[in-house]
């Protein structure tokens, strides 16, 4: 190949050096350590069990998921617990309702700020119970709290320091510091 013919390469590989050479390269966006895989609003997650049962529905105003801890942060939840009496087929609603909420482990649902618990089928002694703190385990459906809860129903009131609740067997209790207030009115 006579020099003629080279020259018109050799420009050519210089200028593709020369380009390689001042194009800047594109920048590595660095997630930081604790990043969420995603952040959805206006969020409606429906749970079901192995036979296909609804077992609870989750609202949220806005949900934030940080899949590598194993949490689900929620803003304005609104929690729907639907329990199947085994015996009679007759399903209870509960409404848990608060300001934020937390999912650990796919079952450990904490509740905080104005958190309201209301049973919806309205067929038990305890209607709703209201406190600042709760854990609401999703799959054995318990409910916990250590902070002050308030308890009210069709004929009665009570409050207390911390309690345990049931949604399965309607057990509930209050730890300390009980008050109650009973009314012998009929309905």
């Amino acid at each position: 190949m006579n020099k003629r013919k080279s020259i018109p390469y050799i420009a050519l590989l210089i200028a593709f050096l020369f380009w390689l050479y001042i194009t800047p390269e594109d920048e590595v966006i660095i997630q930081p350590e604790h990043h969420p895989s995603y952040i959805a609003d206006d969020v409606l997650s429906n749970h079901y069990d192995l036979v296909g049962f609804n077992d609870y529905r989750v609202f949220a105003d806005k949900m934030t998921s940080y899949p590598d801890s194993d949490v689900t942060l929620f803003e304005s939840p609104k929690v729907l617990v639907y329990i199947k009496d085994k015996n009679t087929d007759a399903v209870t609603i509960w409404q848990l309702t608060s300001k934020k909420g937390a999912l650990n482990e796919k079952n450990k649902l904490s509740l905080s700020e104005k958190v309201l618990i209301k049973n919806l089928t309205e067929d038990q002694l305890v209607q709703t119970m209201a406190t600042e703190q709760a854990t609401v385990m999703l799959d054995s459906k318990e409910i916990t709290s250590q902070l002050q809860v308030l308890w009210t129903g069709p004929q009665m009131q009570q409050q207390g320091v911390g309690m345990w609740a049931s949604m399965i067997t309607e057990e509930m209790t209050l730890n300390s510091n009980i008050e109650a207030v009973y009314l012998n009115e009929t309905k």
